[in-house]
């Protein structure tokens, strides 16, 4: 009797469950998906409020570096101005040297116009590599302008 009773219990707890997660009725499939709804729309307008903040972010760099690049640009032209009086040996070497620095400023000004915006590990890696090309360029045209000093 005492297992009948327990197998009684057992089985009405089982099923009492079953009925009691089973929950589908209309209202509670409305509202989640009326959260699902709203949970969209944030997404959407997180999104858009980054890829805004992206654009800003490049457009703003792409100021600054365009600045630097007419900056050196300008030294490059004094640098070209300055080795007309030396000697002939010497004006060919340093045109050279000048003919390269031009090339890489020319190439850089290519490389910010040209670039296509893509996830935001691309873009920081861009930053970063650009960044350096440009520190690069910009200690070859100062050690330029320091030997054209000392001659």
């Amino acid at each position: 009797m005492k297992t009948y009773i327990i197998k009684t219990i057992l089985t009405t707890s089982i099923i009492g469950l079953f009925m009691t997660s089973c929950n589908n009725s209309p209202t509670a499939k409305e509202a989640d998906v009326k959260e699902a709804t709203e949970d969209l729309i944030d997404a959407e307008a997180d999104l858009d409020q980054a890829e805004f903040d992206s654009i800003n972010d490049f457009n703003t760099f792409k100021e600054s570096i365009q600045i630097k690049l007419a900056e050196n640009q300008s030294v490059i032209n004094d640098l070209k101005s300055k080795i007309s009086s030396k000697g002939k040996v010497n004006r060919d070497i340093d045109e050279v040297e000048i003919n390269k620095l031009e090339k890489r400023n020319t190439e850089l000004k290519l490389k910010i116009e040209n670039y296509e915006q893509g996830p935001e590990q691309k873009w920081a890696l861009f930053k970063v590599d650009f960044n350096n090309e440009l520190d690069d360029l910009g200690k070859s045209i100062s050690n330029m302008a320091d030997r054209n000093k000392k001659k």
